[in-house]
This record gives structure tokens, sequence and C-alpha cells, in this order.
């Protein structure tokens, strides 16, 4: 909202916002204004529309336009769905002439459109699509074991060229822990979550937007809403829980034209802490099979062997050729047999009755031997170690890529999960078929 607000008023429209940065006194105060007719422009939070200080105002103003950001929240099915957001339309009714109403967002399939003309209760309204497609955006995914060693080496390589660039990170331990790291190599670095006080976060956006900082780390608290041109490389540190969250945020990214490095490093931690994220957060209980389905896009997204630019705007209903500038377009994928490897997995899930997570698996065949391993005495079955010439990364992709073949599935029994062997993976047990990986060149030289 400060960076809109400011925007408006620096090329002289008087605009205000109403927001939890307010003081008490503050929020009369701007109320007052408000009545006064001091403002064009107003910004506010949904949820200020039910408050007991603003309700009554609201319906007494002289309204002509309604604008609604980030409009997929409204939505069930958006990302970012929040309550107040579906109630706008009831705030509406009770306004004594309907003003012109229009809502904008950067991620919405044809069912989010619909449930937004719906409960915004759109009369006749006409639908305006550009394409999703940001070409100056090149999208990368990284299978990293050492994520923080990743991000000093990228740091490093761009040194002389560093503009600006946000880390989103998942939690606000990770953000906090790979803050100090860069902190104490040298780089001037911003550290944003919502567990910051009021005026600590104030100072972050300060900072940011006045250049004092090299790499801002942030969770998504941070962002929705950021108009700033110069972000020139966006890390995604963590995985995030759905595509279309996943491009709101590299949509930061490049707004002048300009190039912009947006790179997603992925880990098998990624969707535990993200399963255990949404189960904290969801409002309903029938979401987290929709989350669930969110998760297993992103985790086939990030295993892509073809053009990632490709995918997401079909998520979208967007078809476009293969863009020819994200990390697989301009990465050599050569078809190899991995028939012995995917024979090696597939013996361990059968040795294991499927009981084990995919994480216990990988250390397993790769002769991990932790406290786990030794406790459930994997180590003497005939299949521990039996890849140890290939990284924990390596193992957990092609586990992956199994079970996005249709060779492995993942049910849920007594709420733990459990890898089954299906018939066509049966077949490429004993040798009846073979597995041909789709792998980059990079991958192949590990």
């Amino acid at each position: 909202m400060k960076d809109q607000v400011d925007t408006f008023n620096s090329r002289g429209v008087p605009a205000t916002s109403l927001n939890s940065h307010l003081t008490p006194k503050q929020m009369r105060e701007r109320i007052e204004e408000i009545k006064n007719d001091r403002y064009k422009v107003i910004y506010i939070a949904p949820e200020k529309l039910f408050s007991e200080d603003f309700a009554d105002v609201f319906t007494s103003l002289k309204i002509d336009h309604i604008a609604v950001d980030e409009a997929h929240c409204i939505s069930q099915w958006g990302h970012d769905f929040r309550p107040k957001y579906k109630k706008i339309g009831l705030a509406l009714d009770k306004l004594p002439v309907r003003p012109v109403i229009s809502a904008f967002t950067a991620t919405a399939n044809e069912r989010v459109i619909k449930d937004i003309c719906k409960l915004l209760q759109l009369q006749e309204p006409r639908i305006f699509k550009t394409t999703f497609d940001r070409p100056n955006l090149k999208i990368d995914v990284k299978l990293y074991e050492d994520k923080s060693a990743f991000v000093l080496k990228f740091l490093k390589a761009r040194s002389k060229e560093i503009d600006l660039g946000l880390i989103y990170a998942n939690t606000r331990l990770d953000a906090e822990r790979l803050s100090k790291k860069l902190d104490k190599e040298g780089y001037s670095v911003g550290l944003y979550h919502a567990g910051l006080t009021k005026k600590e976060r104030n100072k972050v956006q300060e900072n940011f937007f006045a250049n004092e900082y090299q790499v801002l780390v942030a969770t998504n608290a941070f962002g929705m809403g950021l108009d700033k041109d110069n972000i020139r490389f966006i890390i995604h540190f963590n995985m995030p829980s759905s595509l279309e969250s996943y491009y709101q945020e590299i949509g930061r990214g490049g707004r002048d034209g300009l190039p912009c490095d947006c790179i997603l490093l992925f880990g098998l931690k990624d969707v535990l802490v993200n399963r255990a994220l949404g189960k904290s957060r969801v409002y309903f209980k029938w979401r987290l099979k929709e989350k669930e389905e969110w998760l297993k896009e992103m985790v086939e997204f990030a295993h892509l062997r073809t053009c990632y630019k490709q995918f997401i705007l079909k998520h979208f209903g967007e078809n476009m050729e293969p863009c020819g500038n994200c990390g697989n377009c301009l990465s050599e994928i050569k078809e190899v047999d991995q028939t012995t490897q995917a024979q090696k997995i597939l013996s361990a899930m059968y040795h294991t009755k499927g009981y084990y997570g995919q994480g216990t698996i990988a250390n397993m065949l790769k002769g991990k031997l932790n406290q786990r391993i030794k406790d459930k005495q994997l180590n003497k079955l005939s299949v521990f170690g039996i890849m140890k010439d290939w990284t924990e990364g390596q193992i957990n992709t092609l586990i992956t890529d199994l079970i996005l073949a249709g060779y492995l599935e993942k049910t849920s029994e007594r709420l733990e999960e459990r890898f089954i062997i299906t018939t066509e993976g049966i077949k490429l047990i004993k040798g009846e078929i073979k597995f041909i990986g789709k792998v980059k060149e990079l991958e192949i030289n590990k």
C-alpha cells in the first residue's frame, strides 16, 4: 500500500491508506480526513470494510470507482484465498449507489475468473486478458542439496553486476539463517518477515526502495503489490506452495523490461515443509486436498525436462511454443537408459514394503548410515548402498521421475504415506520394459 500511495502522491493525486501500521490516533485522524474529502484515492484491506470504525463511513462516502487488487484472493480456488475478500460483495450491497467495479490479478485461471465475477456480483463484466508471458524472466530450477552454497556461488559470480535481488524463504528460520550468512560474507542484506515489529518492517521497506540493499531475504509476507523496476534476480530458497504463488512472486522481477534471473532451489524437504505449513494455515479442511494437488503440480514443475515457461502458461490456459530462454530450453536434454538404477529403487521399495519416506530410501540406497537407518536396521538389507555412486539429490530426482511416469504411486494409510509399485513398475523390475530418463547435460556430468 505504501508503495502505491507514494506513487500517487508523487504524481499530484492525493492518496492515503488505512492499514495496521497506523496507531489508533493516526487511524482516527485519517478517517476524519477521508470524511472531509481530502483524498481522491484510498487504499484499504478488505477486512477494514467490516471494522466498527470505518463501516459506517464507507457507506456514507460518494464513491465513483472501487478497484479490487490481487482479486484472486476472492476465489476459494485462488492460492491466496482470504475469507474477507470473499465478502467484499456484501459490503458493496450496502452502498446507496453502486459504483464502477474493477478487479485485477496477475494469476487467474478460468475457475478463479468465474468466482471473481460471481462474488463481486459484476453485471455484464468486460474481461480483459493479456498474455501471461514475461519474456525477460529467465526461469530455472536447481535440484540442490546445499542451497546456501548455491546462493553464495551465484552472488559471487554476479558481484560486479549486482543491482538488487530478492530471495524468498518459506520460514522465518530459513530467512534469518540465510541473511546472517550473507551478511557475514560482506553483502548488504535486508531481512523481512511477519515476526518483525512494525517499525522494523517499515525500516526494511524504506531501505529496499532506497536501494540500500544488494539482497533482500524475505518470507512471502513481503511483496504483494510491490512495484519496483530494478529487481535483477529472484531466488526461491524453498519451493512455493503453488504455481500461482511462484508466478506471482517472480513477476515482481524485471519490471523495467530488462532480464531477471528466476531460480527455484528444490529439495525434498520443501515438500514436507509445505505440507506442514498448509495444514497449519488452511482455513477449511476441504482445502487440504486442493493444496496437495497444488503441491504435486509444483513437484512436477521442479522435475520438468521441457520448457518451464510453457508449463506455467499452460496452467493458465495459454499455449505457447518453447520459450528458448529458460534453464531447460538452454540445456542439452539427453535420453539416458536408467533402467538399472530404476530397478534398484523399485527393489528398495519392495524390500521395505514402501513404508519409508523418499529421503530415507535415498539415504539407504546411497549407503548413508544415519541414526534412522541404524534404528530400522535398513543397513542390513541387500539394497543398502547399491547406489553409492549417485548423490542423494540424483536418487530423489529419479524416485520422483518414477512417480510421475507411473511406476510408483504414493498412497496414504493411517495418515502415513506409503509407496506402491504399480503394474508397470513390476514389469520394469522384471526387465520386461526399459526406463529411459530425460537428463540435463549438467546432471550427466555429476
